[in-house]
């Protein structure tokens, strides 16, 4: 089913591209074409959850454990774009792109005999003092992001970089919901590492993902620029609907080269 609806995405970003390109004829315009690899940090926010059922200490208290063990979750993000100048001062993108939404969960208090989550009771210690779990919650996504860019009053044309606000929205196809698992302390015959899917964290096959930052170019050679793009993500439906409900934003720099293919000359006929 996902393999289907991945070929359905990449046509429908063909076509998105072949159609920008076919509508840009007849005028003055640039067209550049960029890859870019994105360093990410997810932040975890959680606007709902229920205490679960076997759960011994009170709602502040378990309120708390979440908030002591949540972290932001490292990730990276790849993405091929074409990009269209349609003025001196607007340009708007669409590409693809394979884009990965985390956070870290760790947990202390873990004690021989506890039954951990998604692993189970403890079998075995291999070390003295404290014992720990990280989870790692990944939702890997494929997007088609659209964005439009404004040049920034002022610093749109300096002799070797062009600077852009920008903003826009990337329909999003769910790939992976999975979570990667490290015991500290403590092992499962032998082993420390697992990689699970968590039935009590549901989500969202479909989503959207809003996005606002700036991006600038810097000449490098030629038709050949560098590009760094900090941005906001902000998903429009959360990542888990289950007894949590919580939301992934996250700050990602996109950082790679830009190709200037052409520019157009009016078409006089």
């Amino acid at each position: 089913m996902n393999r289907s609806v991945i070929k359905v995405c990449l046509v429908l970003a063909g076509l998105s591209l072949a159609g920008s390109a076919s509508a840009q004829k007849n005028k003055k315009n640039e067209r550049f074409l960029d890859f870019t690899v994105g360093p990410s940090l997810g932040f975890r926010m959680m606007t709902k959850y229920t205490v679960p059922d076997n759960y011994k200490g009170t709602t502040n208290e378990y309120t708390d454990s979440l908030n002591k063990g949540d972290r932001p979750g490292q990730s990276l993000n790849i993405g091929v774009n074409q990009m269209w100048k349609k003025n001196a001062f607007d340009a708007f993108s669409v590409g693809l792109s394979y884009t990965t939404l985390s956070f870290r969960r760790i947990v202390d208090d873990v004690r021989f005999g506890d039954s951990v989550h998604l692993l189970g009771v403890i079998p075995t210690i291999i070390q003295a003092g404290i014992l720990q779990v990280k989870y790692d919650y990944r939702y890997r996504y494929l997007e088609i992001p659209f964005m439009w860019y404004r040049t920034a009053e002022g610093y749109g044309n300096l002799r070797d970089f062009d600077l852009w606000y920008s903003f826009g929205v990337a329909p999003a196809l769910l790939l992976e919901d999975k979570v990667r698992i490290r015991t500290f302390g403590f092992s499962y015959y032998g082993e420390t590492k697992f990689e699970k899917k968590d039935p009590t964290m549901p989500t969202y096959k479909v989503n959207a993902i809003a996005q606002l930052g700036f991006r600038a170019h810097y000449h490098l050679y030629h038709k050949l620029h560098g590009i760094f793009q900090p941005r906001i993500r902000i998903p429009v439906l959360p990542q888990v609907h289950g007894h949590q409900t919580i939301w992934i934003p996250q700050f990602t720099v996109d950082l790679g080269l830009v190709y200037l293919i052409d520019k157009e000359k009016d078409n006089k006929k």
